[in-house]
């Protein structure tokens, strides 16, 4: 078994997830519903982080990277929501457009402004920027973003009241007194970021291929991305 077979179970357990909420919100349990689509989009999340990784390991800081210290960044859901904001964020046409400016700043030396700074610290910068552009159609649109990093903040809060019965001041409330508009926001995210991975999956980008992309003309790839293949 390879490691690529490795990692892939994490993807099918995160599908796996996502499709029972679907068969309990047929049944109106919106509430358990709920609950599988964060869970499904937390294996996801965890599935393109360890992708991504396969291939450019430098995402991740050596101190990241530690073993006393990897565990969090595949265990926390906090650290996790981060980074998928981050990739988010890379995935921005408009970072995208900054990264090409931030590329060609960098090779005449003129000083970076702040915005290229912003670009420079995003881990994702590279494979995301090529994302937005070329894949741009399932992007989650900039201006729904803001609503997006909402609701992911509070989405572990959310998980387990839809999971668990609790005290909301003199009522106790349960997971029956979610409401399919909770359900139908929760899947609407979580099929966006699906979507995402799948073309991630599909790329089935080796560590050459991927070295050789961030070795060519960038910008001008980016533009034309049918004009190679990763």
């Amino acid at each position: 078994m390879t490691d690529r077979d490795n990692y892939n179970k994490i993807f099918e357990n995160g599908r796996a997830h996502i499709q029972s909420a679907k068969l309990l919100a047929s049944q109106k349990e919106y509430g358990f519903a709920t609950s599988h689509l964060i869970l499904g989009l937390e294996e996801l999340v965890k599935y393109y982080l360890v992708q991504i990784h396969s291939v450019d390991d430098s995402i991740f800081t050596d101190n990241e990277m530690k073993q006393e210290n990897r565990k969090s960044i595949f265990r926390n859901h906090q650290t996790k929501h981060h980074l998928l904001k981050e990739f988010q964020e890379a995935i921005s046409p408009d970072f995208s457009e900054t990264f090409i400016e931030y590329l060609f700043f960098k090779s005449i030396g003129k000083e970076l402004e702040e915005k290229h700074i912003v670009v420079q610290n995003n881990r994702f910068k590279e494979i995301g920027s090529f994302f937005g552009i070329a894949y741009s159609e399932i992007n989650i649109p900039d201006n729904e973003k803001s609503e997006f990093y909402d609701w992911l903040k509070s989405a572990n809060d959310l998980k387990n009241q839809c999971f668990y019965a609790h005290l909301s001041g003199n009522t106790i409330e349960t997971p029956k007194d979610i409401t399919s508009k909770t359900y139908e926001t929760s899947l609407r995210y979580t099929s966006a970021i699906l979507k995402q991975i799948l073309v991630l999956k599909e790329l089935d980008i080796t560590e050459d291929e991927f070295i050789d992309f961030l070795n060519s003309d960038l910008p001008v790839m980016i533009k034309n991305p049918e004009e190679k293949k990763l």
